[in-house]
This record gives structure tokens, sequence and C-alpha cells, in this order.
């Protein structure tokens, strides 16, 4: 049986907790799984991993044994990488998740031309606002702003943007401007049902105070912009990040209610698995993104 592959199963059902996790990723029957599994337990006369019906559990020697086999298998992947780089075209499958309003509007134009760049890289993107785990899900590269959680990835920033208070003219015009923060709770707010608490609202006034008001309104969605439609149709005020609304505002189809204030500020990162190396057509995206992202203007 071949060892480096079933070190490559191991470390899978290692990563997933799971030997149905790790025979669907990699496409193989869960069986077959089983057996890499025993045969390296008989080569190494230890146990790995401890399972019942329901679970499994990694065993000392097997926490040992993983990172002498990442370390092997991240060997073997640079070699192959570095003569790859030498004698071929970077190509594959790179598979990407991006957040649905900042992708469509900045992501894709950046992803054509590095799809011109490198037209044998193979983008499966996915288009979602949700957390994702990488483990789990197969994505190489994910796109995330804001309070990203955990540290089971490595998160590389790329670029910043700050929310805004706006309305469009006519809603001003029915409903009044706004003097201070506190005069929201007299409003119909659009709320944003991704935000960790969606009718609680902080920005930081010239004193550098941070404030929140407790807003609320006829419309809660979870994607910006849905909800950026809603305020230029004139149905209430939204809070939301600039790269969304900063067109508008220029325009003049919305207006910052509350430009003394500043809103919070969100990060968006490269996220990707806590290896030690990895994969050439990755690196060249990441790379790609900050150098693209880094001085981006909204």
């Amino acid at each position: 049986m071949d060892k480096l592959q079933a070190m490559k199963v191991f470390c899978r059902v290692y990563e997933a907790e799971s030997f149905k996790l790790a025979s669907d990723s990699l496409d193989i029957s869960r069986p077959m799984v089983t057996r890499y599994i025993n045969f390296l337990e008989e080569e190494l006369g230890s146990k790995l991993l401890h399972r019942n019906t329901r679970n499994i559990s990694i065993t000392h020697v097997g926490r040992k044994y993983y990172q002498h086999c990442i370390a092997i298998l991240d060997a073997i992947e640079e070699a192959e990488s570095e003569i790859g780089e030498l004698t071929q075209k970077p190509k594959g499958l790179l598979k990407i998740s991006v957040p649905m309003d900042f992708g469509l509007s900045y992501l894709i134009p950046l992803l054509d031309r590095f799809n011109r760049q490198y037209p044998q890289i193979v983008l499966d993107i996915d288009f979602s606002d949700k957390r994702v785990d990488m483990t789990e899900s197969g994505v190489d590269i994910a796109i995330r702003g804001g309070d990203l959680g955990g540290d089971q990835f490595v998160a590389r920033p790329l670029c910043y943007s700050r929310g805004v208070v706006c309305a469009s003219p006519d809603y001003i015009a029915k409903h009044g401007e706004l003097d201070c923060i506190e005069n929201l709770v007299d409003h119909s707010c659009l709320l944003y049902s991704n935000a960790l608490i969606a009718n609680r609202w902080s920005l930081t006034d010239e004193e550098g105070v941070s404030q929140t008001v407790t807003t609320s309104g006829a419309f809660i969605a979870n994607n910006g912009g849905a909800l950026t439609r809603f305020a230029l149709a004139g149905l209430g005020i939204i809070y939301q990040p600039d790269f969304l609304v900063a067109k508008y505002i220029k325009s003049g189809e919305l207006v910052n209610l509350l430009p003394k204030y500043k809103g919070y500020e969100i990060c968006f990162y490269a996220i990707y698995p806590q290896r030690k190396l990895m994969s050439r057509k990755t690196r060249l995206l990441l790379d790609f993104l900050e150098k693209n992202l880094a001085d981006i203007k909204f």
C-alpha cells in the first residue's frame, strides 16, 4: 500500500475529525480510508485514532505522527512546486469563497484580470457572506471582512472599508435630516441581519467617544446590496460600508447623514488553512489580491 497516500488520508481524517468527510474530500470510499489508517497503525505498531460509531479522537501518538506527516508532505509539495515553476505554467482548480457584495463589485474585475494572466488556473467561486469552515469546505482561499473569530486559519489583510449612515434625498425631504446619532430612534432604519446585533448601531464622534443607539425599521435583510436598493428607493436609512454606498453618495443619490461621525471599520482578509506551505496557484492569487487591493479607494 502507498505509504504517502496513506499519510495524506490520515492527515485529512485528522483535520476533518471524520472518516466520512475525509472520504468525500479525497473522493475515495470510506472502507478505503479505514484500510489506509489500519495500514499505518500496523506499520507503526500503535493506535493513531480512537474511533466508535459516532466519532473519533486523536491519540497522543496520532498527534505526533500528524506533525511528521505534514512536514513530509509539505516538503514533497514544495519540491514539486519548485520544479513545476521552472517547467510548467501554473494550472489546476483553485476554490475560493468571496462575500456577495464586495465580490461582485470589486473582486470579479480583479479575478477576470487574474484569469487573463493565468488562464490555466480554474477558479471555482462561491459567493457567500457566511463564515466558512476551511477544513470541511475544501476552500483554498476565503475573503472575509470584520471579526473572523477562531485561529484555525491564517489571515492576511487586504484592504479596509468604513461604515456610513446614509439615506436618499427623497427620504430626507419627507422625514428630515439627522442632528445627532440619537435621532436615529425616530427614523426607519434598514437593518443588516448578518451583523452581530443588527439593530445596535455604533459610531464615534469628533472627540473620539463611541456612541451606540438601538434602531428599528420595516426592513431586515442579510444582503447589503438589497438594503442599499431599499435606501435608494427612499424606504429608510442604512448603515453600510463605503464600498457599497460611496458611488451613490458621489452621484447624489444617497446623502451621508452623519459626516462628523466615524463609522465602524472593516478589514477584509484573505484567509487560508494553517499549513506551512501552499500551492503555487494559491500563492499567486494571494499576492495578486494583496497587490491590487492594498491601495483601493472606495
